[in-house]
């Protein structure tokens, strides 16, 4: 990195090097009385990359640096205030004897600032270059180097290799060969060309093979070689094997994407309040996150205990596969992974407390590259959010069902009911179609808690549910309103067929005469009918109130029998049947 600003580091205007007493010394670790006397040079910085203190031997630099000569400055603040443990960096800037290159060590500090500790390393450079020149003196060098060293001729074979070898080969296997007789990928020929430059180049990555078969990393500097009359004649360089650094900076950086692919995937699960809402957004960011076609969510009913599809698209064929996936993945322990149809299916189950509440069914296409340990790590995290997120499903699902229904019946609640029957109401309006509102009486109820106690008026309570939901179909609607009140909305019913279910209810019901108070006062039902006909348009309240009505002349005049209420405006009475 080089620096376009001709300035000489080791100019000491002196504009702050010596001002310590107002800067806080808490920062250091060391007095700062000794770092100002220190010889070596010291700089600290604030998070913004303004100089707060120099000491003689930085002041020069540090006034560059204030003079915004030096911008990558900030860059190495930057990443030093992210970094534990702080970064060492070599930058080569222009002065006025040429050019200078200093290492740079910076170590955040406590306060959110940067100790910086340049060190020019000019002279050490030259040196190497300086024993290049000297074969003699370059053989010795690279002897006691972690690097090992090479020359090649103007054919671009080896003919010099450090004595000990190199990538588990002796000198002897490599010196007369070329080098893309190495090289991992045999026709990469800009690899190759590294080793018959005919220009100095620095710190090329290059994948060799080592002698075991395994991959190698080289990171390759060289220079030419000329002959007196200035004859181009070869190249020698140094090669350092940066493998386990490549595979180090990979793990850092597949971990920084599976962080950040999954802070996605979260956060876009977090953004919904409706529980299963989260699930179908962490199908979509899933999707989206792994490239895969589909992703596919199952949830486990509570009630049947079986897994039920709860997030997915609307390709019927790619669920359909993922339910096949599904049926083989509870067979082995935990995960599935195979090729079904032109997918290739990897599916995880879902935990919450070590229960297994669903699966996750991730789809790529069948010629998708093999997922990545990273991918796969995802995957595995995916599953175990959603674990969550299913439970909190669950949970929403078991208090919407408390809300909504009675605790004694399980039926729907008023409330819940007429919920639902201004939406059936409103539908039927706009399709023009007919519908019954059937009001469902028990008659000398109060005998029974009376005379038998509340529990036989409970278990009377339990058989006139059971007799209204045999004879209900799933379309329609059944409510207790409390007590022994009871509605039914029959969806699609004009007046014959709500007349034929009143008829067979009240025969049903005979079933309740066991639990009567006495002989003379049997338990049984009275019902009051309201139809909707089709071309009506009579209001949710008026119908409502034509079934209550209705159900109040049938009590006056008996119990014991049905009574469909007139047309909507006829001053006709209810037509009453036993």
């Amino acid at each position: 990195m080089t620096s376009r600003h001709p300035v000489d580091p080791q100019n000491q205007n002196t504009d702050f090097a010596d001002d310590l007493t107002n800067y806080d010394a808490d920062v250091f670790t060391l007095d700062p009385k000794v770092m100002a006397e220190a010889e070596a040079p010291v700089i600290v910085m604030d998070a913004k990359g303004v100089p707060l203190f120099a000491n003689k031997n930085a002041v020069g630099f540090a006034n560059g640096i204030r003079d915004g000569l030096f911008p990558e400055i900030y860059q190495l603040i930057r990443r030093a205030l992210t970094t534990p443990g702080g970064v060492v960096e070599l930058m080569t800037f222009e002065v006025q004897r040429g050019t200078a290159t200093l290492e740079l060590t910076a170590l955040p500090t406590t306060k959110n600032e940067v100790m910086i500790l340049p060190r020019d390393v000019s002279m050490d450079r030259n040196l190497r270059e300086a024993l290049i020149d000297s074969r003699q003196r370059y053989r010795d060098i690279v002897e006691v180097s972690s690097a090992f060293a090479w020359e090649t001729d103007e054919t671009g074979k080896f003919i010099f290799v450090s004595p000990r070898g190199a990538l588990g080969y002796r000198a002897d296997d490599i010196v007369g060969r070329f080098p893309g007789k190495f090289l991992l990928d045999t026709a990469d020929q800009d690899s190759e060309h590294v080793f018959r430059s005919q220009k100095a180049v620095r710190d090329v990555p290059v994948w060799f093979r080592r002698s075991n078969g395994r991959d190698a990393c080289l990171s390759v500097s060289s220079t030419p070689v000329y002959s007196r009359d200035g004859v181009w004649i070869g190249t020698r360089g140094l090669a350092h094997d940066i493998t386990e650094q490549r595979r180090r900076e990979s793990e850092v950086a597949t971990a920084r994407n599976r962080d950040r692919l999954m802070t996605y995937i979260v956060r876009t699960m977090r953004d919904e309040i409706d529980p299963l809402m989260v699930l179908k957004g962490a199908s979509e960011a899933s999707t989206r996150a792994l490239a895969c076609s589909h992703c596919v969510i199952f949830k486990r009913n509570d009630e049947t205990g079986d897994l039920e599809l709860t997030a997915g698209d609307a390709d019927k064929a790619a669920n359909e596969i993922a339910h096949q996936a599904l049926h083989q993945m509870q067979k082995t322990n935990e995960t599935f992974d195979a090729h079904v149809g032109n997918y290739r299916l990897i599916g995880l189950r879902c935990h919450y407390h070590q229960r297994n509440n669903g699966a996750v069914i991730f789809m790529f296409d069948a010629d998708h590259p093999e997922p990545t340990d990273g991918e796969r790590a995802i995957m595995t995290e995916v599953a175990d959010q959603v674990g969550i997120a299913i439970e909190q499903a669950i949970q929403h699902e078991r208090i919407l069902t408390l809300s909504r229904t009675d605790g004694m019946t399980g039926l729907l609640n008023r409330r819940a009911f007429f919920e639902e029957l201004k939406r059936r109401h409103s539908r039927l309006r706009r399709e023009n179609a007919p519908a019954a509102l059937m009001y469902v009486d028990m008659d000398n109820f109060k005998l029974v808690n009376d005379i038998h106690g509340h529990q036989a008026g409970d278990d009377a309570i339990l058989t006139l549910t059971q007799v209204l939901l045999d004879n209900v179909r799933p379309s329609d609607l059944v409510a207790r309103l409390g007590g022994d009140e009871f509605v039914l909305w029959l969806e699609g019913a004009d007046i014959p067929a709500a007349s034929a279910r009143a008829k067979t209810l009240m025969k049903e019901s005979a079933v309740l005469g066991k639990y009567s108070g006495d002989a003379e006062h049997p338990l049984g039902i009275s019902v009051g009918i309201a139809v909707h006909e089709p071309d009506s348009k009579e209001t949710l309240e008026q119908l409502v109130q034509r079934a209550d009505q209705t159900m109040y002349q049938v009590k006056k005049l008996g119990k014991g029998r049905f009574g469909i209420a007139a047309a909507p405006g006829s001053k006709d009475p209810a037509k009453i049947e036993v």
